[in-house]
This record gives structure tokens, C-alpha cells and sequence, in this order.
């Protein structure tokens, strides 16, 4: 009976012995890949610093230099070919133009620069963020910031080539350039605004369609004495543009193709016309029908735009020089002459065919 209750003891220890051991196996199995998995998380979190530090780190981007860091990202990502090397005097990522460089020197590094706002919005297509049938209005905020940087860190660089369209204004001679990379690739002749409705200066593509419809009012050529004329029975029905006394005549077109404003109502487009190569239009540029058909082909939303030429010196020198600038100079004094831009009018089945 002794031997059998010492058994008894003995096979209890033992089993109480075992079960200690089992839990102390399992405590430290479990441990083992706590530890494991504390080895893996810190891993992550390494190579996840190391590719931070790849795409975002060398920008040294942080804080609340939202704009500073926007500029860089995008100059990363080969949006914007252009640094700022100080207040003017900036460097482009190729060789230019001289007039180019003239161009990109004359505008302030902020928030409304042309070639700035044109990056973003040539991102915004790229990237799948402008939607069709919107007019883009690029904003520099923290959130277009976080997609910069993540564009930046899934390696997105712009897929295209940077490119730029210069409008020659002249009396004779008007031609349209398309620079790609700062390399003259293309040109055409074209027709600015009579009596200088097409301004200087530089803009970007804002807005794009295949075909689509335009309305307003045009310029036309008056003689003095019917200038008097029309302007005793209803002063609206003229005015002065250029030292020139002219008659607004209405026009609606369908049907225009290519089209590619890039400021205000003022657009690339094509229009038939007998001969190209000299100021004959409301405001727009005109192109020829297969020239202005590869234009549109060959550019984006985004595209700086840049109108420069004579326009304004040739407009002094018919000034000073023309009779009619005395009438013009007398406007009714209850009624000043108004001097409206091409509208845009956008139909239904107009965004269908948007770009």
C-alpha cells in the first residue's frame, strides 16, 4: 500500500514537472516571434525611411514651405524645367531659345507664375486628376503637395517632353513655333487679332476641344463718317481699337476645330481663310486646317503659351499717324466704347468631343 501511494506521488511530480515544461516551451516560442516580428516591423520601417529618403529626403522638403516644396517636387518629376537661381535669372534643365529664357526671366517666382501653374496643370493631366469638361484652375495646397510626393516615391515622372508654343505676332510674316525640350520642332503660319486684340504675354492651356462652337462680337473696319454715324444713333454699335473707328458685328461659328484656349476667350485654333500670315482675327490665332490639326495632336493641357512680336510698336506707329485717332480720342461722354473679347460658348455636344 506504501509502495503504491509513493507511485502515486512520484507520477503526480512528474506529470506537474512535464506540464511546467510544456508552458515554458510555449512562453518561449511565443517570445521568439514577438521577437521576430519586432525584427520584421523594424525592417519595414527602415527600408520604408530608406525610400522616403530616396524620393523625398534629397528635396528637403518640410515644414510649411508648401510652395517651395511643390516647385521642387515638380521640377523632380520633370514637370517644371526650370529652377529658380535667385529674385530673376532662372535655369533651365536644357538648352532655349534666347527668347524663351527673356520670357521666363521677366515673370516673379510666386504663385501665378505661368510656367509654375502650367507644370501643375500638365501634372493633373498626366496623373488622372483634371477631369474632362473642367476649366483647370491649378491650387498650390498641402494635398497637391502629398500627391507630388507620392507620385514622387512611385517613381511618376512626366512621360512627355516639356513643350512650349511661341506666337509670333508681325504686320507680314505671323507664325506659330512648337518646342519640345527647348528645340524647335514645328511651325505654321497663323493670323493674330486685327487692330491688336491679341495680346503679349504668356499663359497656359487651360482648356481643349476637338470641335466646339464660338460666339461674339467682331471688329470691323469703319470709315470716320459712318463712325459718327452709328455712333449718334447707338454709341454700342462702335468703337475704337487701335486708333480705328469700328463696327462690333456678332458672329456665330460651328464647327470650329482644334481648339485650345489658354486666355480667356482667346484660343489656338483652326478657321479656314483664303491666306494666313498677317493679323486678321477677333483675338484668337488661327491656324490652317492640317497644321492646326497637329498642334492640337502635339500638345496638353498645361502647354505655356507665349504671344510676342511687333503689335504694339506697329500699333503706336498707325496711331500717330492716323486721322481716325482724333475721333477715337473723343468718345461720348456719357457712353465709354467697350471693347469685348471672343466668348466661349460651350454646347452640350461640345464636352462630349472634349479633350
Amino acid at each position: 500500500m506504501y509502495l503504491k501511494t509513493r507511485h502515486f506521488y512520484i507520477w503526480v511530480i512528474s506529470i506537474v514537472i512535464i506540464f511546467i515544461l510544456l508552458i515554458a516551451g510555449f512562453t518561449q516560442y511565443l517570445s521568439s516571434i514577438h521577437k521576430a516580428s519586432a525584427i520584421s516591423d523594424k525592417s519595414k520601417s527602415k527600408s520604408a525611411a530608406a525610400l522616403s529618403d530616396k524620393y523625398s529626403g534629397p528635396l528637403k522638403c518640410g515644414g510649411k514651405a508648401v510652395f517651395s516644396c511643390t516647385v521642387k517636387y515638380l521640377h523632380y518629376l520633370h514637370y517644371l524645367p526650370i529652377s529658380h537661381a535667385g529674385k530673376y535669372g532662372y535655369e533651365f534643365s536644357f538648352p532655349v531659345p534666347e527668347v524663351l529664357q527673356k520670357v521666363a526671366d521677366s515673370y516673379t517666382w510666386n504663385s501665378r507664375n505661368p510656367f509654375i501653374l502650367g507644370a501643375i496643370t500638365q501634372y493633373l493631366e498626366a496623373s488622372g486628376r483634371l477631369r474632362d469638361g473642367e476649366y483647370a484652375n491649378p491650387q498650390i495646397n498641402a494635398k497637391l503637395l502629398s500627391e507630388l510626393k507620392k507620385s514622387a516615391a512611385n517613381g511618376e515622372f512626366d512621360p512627355y517632353p516639356w513643350k512650349w508654343v511661341l506666337v509670333r505676332q508681325a504686320i507680314k510674316g505671323e507664325m506659330v513655333e512648337l518646342y519640345e525640350n527647348g528645340r524647335e520642332v514645328f511651325s505654321s503660319p497663323a493670323n493674330t487679332g486685327e487692330f491688336a486684340t491679341t495680346p503679349d504675354g504668356t499663359w497656359y492651356v487651360f482648356l481643349r476641344f476637338r470641335k466646339t462652337a464660338m460666339s461674339g462680337l467682331s471688329p470691323s473696319r469703319i470709315s470716320l463718317k459712318v463712325y459718327e454715324s452709328l455712333k449718334s444713333k447707338d454709341p454700342r454699335m462702335v468703337g475704337c481699337l487701335d486708333g480705328h473707328p469700328v463696327k462690333w458685328v456678332a458672329y456665330k461659328d460651328s464647327g470650329i476645330k482644334y481648339v485650345d484656349y489658354f486666355d480667356g476667350g482667346i484660343a489656338l485654333h483652326y478657321i479656314s481663310r483664303p491666306r494666313y500670315g498677317f493679323p486678321q482675327s477677333a483675338g484668337c490665332v488661327e491656324l490652317p486646317y492640317s497644321n492646326a490639326k497637329f498642334l492640337h495632336k502635339n500638345i496638353g493641357y498645361g502647354t505655356i503659351v507665349t504671344v510676342s512680336g511687333v503689335a504694339g510698336q506697329a500699333a503706336a506707329k498707325r496711331r500717330n499717324g492716323a486721322n481716325a485717332q482724333d475721333a477715337c480720342s473723343q468718345p461720348s461722354p456719357k457712353v465709354k466704347p467697350v471693347k469685348p473679347l471672343p466668348q466661349i460658348e460651350i454646347k452640350a455636344n461640345a464636352l462630349n468631343e472634349h479633350i
